[in-house]
């Protein structure tokens, strides 16, 4: 099995009021966005994600775990969120895990 390699990723929200005005639609997709990246870290792909808390500057952050950059972007084009244009990719990048709290 080859080694994995760990990339950092931001998607954002298309709209700014995403957070404090969601519509049912993209709640419904914001649920399976969720159950996604549950599946991830259950795959041992996904190694952290979360949003920040500033409403007024919504975005996900998320450390994904795979053997190649083009498999971390697969992985994140395929999140029901990016897929359905709610949220964008604006930031994907190699990063090296150097500290981690067991």
């Amino acid at each position: 099995m080859s080694e994995k390699n760990a990339f950092y990723a931001v998607i954002k929200p298309y709209r700014q009021d995403f957070i404090t005005n969601p519509k049912e639609e993209e709640d419904k997709i914001m649920v399976d966005h969720f159950h996604y990246l549950k599946t991830l870290l259950e795959q041992n792909k996904l190694f952290f994600a979360g949003p920040t808390l500033i409403p007024e500057d919504p975005f996900g952050v998320i450390i994904l775990q795979t053997e190649t950059e083009e498999e971390a972007k697969q992985l994140l084009e395929n999140d029901p969120s990016v897929k359905t244009g709610i949220q964008k990719i604006v930031d994907l990048r190699p990063i090296r895990l150097s500290l981690i709290k067991e």
